[in-house]
C-alpha cells in the first residue's frame, strides 16, 4: 500500500479553506470596525471633557465661563462699529491657554479691533495688522482636540490655502433653547424659547435674562451661580458636524461660528456640503417641502450633531461628559438645554437611548 503522507489539498478541500476563511473575515470585519469607532468615540469624549475642564479653569480663573467675542450694540463696544468690527475671536480662542495652545494665545492683541467679519487679519504675530502674504493667520491653526476623528472631514481646512484657510472644529457651545426664528420662514418646527427663558433672538443678546444656556451668540457667558437647574442638569457644549452650516465653515476663530442651541433635534438630518442634493442657494431639499433640511435653516443646522450612530456626545457644566441618543424626548432635552427652566430632569433620563 502506497503511503499517504505527502497527499495535497484536493480541489474541494481548497475551496472549503478558502470558504472559512472568508467567514471568519466577515465575521471579524465589523468587530474591528466597531472596536476602531469605540477607539474613536472615546477619543471624541476625551476631546469634550479637555474643553469641560477647560470652561471650568476659565471660570476659577475670571469668575464666569469663556464669552464669544461678539459685541451686540455700540454701548457694549465702546466704539463706533458695528458688531463684526468689534469682533475678538471665539469661546475657543479664550480657552487656547487652559488647553496648552499658549503660542497661539500670546500671538494675539486684544486691544487691535478688527475689521473684517471672520477676523482674518489676526495673525500670529497679531500685533503686526498687516504682515508678509506668507505669514500664518491665527484661524490656519488645526487644534486636534477640536476634531473627531469619526467626523471625516480631513484635511479640516476650509480650503486649500494652508496660511489663510479656517480650521474649523467638531464642537460647539450650547446657547441652549434659544428663541431660533428661521430664515425666511424656511422651518417653523423648532422656534426655541418653550420655557420663556430665551427670547433673545439667535442669542443676539448680552443680557443674562434674556439667555436660556450658558453661552450666548455676544459677548457673554454665565458664572455658577447663574446655573439655577445645576451643574450636572445643563449641556456646556457638544459634537456639531461643520458641514452642516454655513455658519460651521468659519471655524474654530470665528465668534461667528460654532454657536448651537438644543431647539432643533439631536442628529436631524440636514443637506449639507458633500450630501447628494445640496444646494447653497434653494431652500427646499428633496428631504423636507418646508427647508428644515437646508443648511442655511439655523433651526435645525446651528443644532448639535455627531458622525456617532445613534446621537452625539456633550459635555455639562459640572465636566461630565454623557452620550445623548437621538430619540430623547424633545422636552427634556430643552430642558437639558436650559440652564435655569426650573423642573427637574426625569430619573434615568438617559436610559435606552
Amino acid at each position: 500500500m502506497k503511503s499517504q503522507k505527502n497527499r495535497g489539498f484536493t480541489l474541494v478541500e481548497l475551496l472549503v479553506v478558502i470558504a472559512i476563511i472568508g467567514i471568519l473575515v466577515a465575521l471579524l470585519l465589523p468587530a474591528v470596525a466597531a472596536a476602531r469607532e469605540a477607539a474613536r468615540k472615546m477619543s471624541c469624549q476625551n476631546n469634550l471633557k479637555q474643553l469641560g475642564l477647560a470652561c471650568r479653569t476659565y471660570h476659577n480663573t475670571y469668575g464666569r465661563f469663556p464669552p464669544n467675542g461678539r459685541y451686540s450694540w455700540n454701548r457694549q463696544s465702546n466704539n463706533a462699529y458695528n458688531w463684526w468690527r468689534t469682533s475678538r475671536g471665539s469661546v475657543f480662542v479664550r480657552l487656547l491657554p487652559f488647553m496648552e495652545q499658549d503660542p497661539i494665545y500670546n500671538g494675539l492683541n486684544f486691544e487691535w479691533t478688527t475689521t473684517a467679519h471672520n477676523t482674518r487679519f489676526w495673525r500670529l504675530d497679531g500685533r503686526v495688522p498687516f504682515p508678509g502674504p506668507n505669514m500664518k493667520e491665527n484661524r490656519a491653526n488645526i487644534i486636534p482636540s477640536f476634531i473627531c476623528s469619526s467626523a471625516n472631514i480631513d484635511p479640516h481646512m476650509t480650503d486649500a490655502n494652508p496660511q489663510r484657510a479656517r480650521a474649523i472644529t467638531c464642537y460647539a457651545w450650547s446657547l441652549g433653547n434659544q428663541l431660533m426664528n428661521s430664515r425666511g420662514n424656511w422651518c417653523v418646527d423648532y422656534p426655541g424659547n418653550i420655557f420663556g427663558t430665551g427670547p433673545g433672538n439667535h442669542g443676539n443678546d448680552a443680557r443674562g435674562y434674556r439667555l436660556s444656556g450658558v453661552f450666548s451668540r455676544a459677548f457673554w457667558a454665565a458664572k455658577f451661580r447663574d446655573i439655577a437647574d445645576g451643574e450636572s442638569q445643563v449641556i456646556a457644549m457638544g459634537e456639531a458636524l461643520p458641514q452642516k452650516s454655513d455658519h460651521f465653515r468659519n471655524g474654530w476663530f470665528s465668534p461667528n461660528t460654532m454657536w448651537c442651541a438644543t431647539t432643533g433635534p439631536v442628529n436631524y438630518p440636514v443637506v449639507g456640503i458633500g450630501d447628494r442634493a445640496f444646494s447653497n442657494a434653494n431652500a427646499n431639499p428633496p428631504l423636507n417641502p418646508h427647508g428644515c433640511t437646508h443648511f442655511k435653516n439655523w433651526q435645525t443646522s446651528q443644532s448639535f450633531k455627531s458622525a456617532h450612530k445613534g446621537g452625539a456626545q456633550f459635555v455639562f457644566v459640572d465636566g461630565s461628559v454623557q452620550f445623548i441618543g437621538e430619540n430623547i424626548d424633545y422636552i427634556t432635552y430643552q430642558r437639558l438645554g436650559d440652564r435655569r427652566d426650573g423642573e427637574p430632569i426625569p430619573e434615568e433620563w438617559n436610559v435606552n437611548y
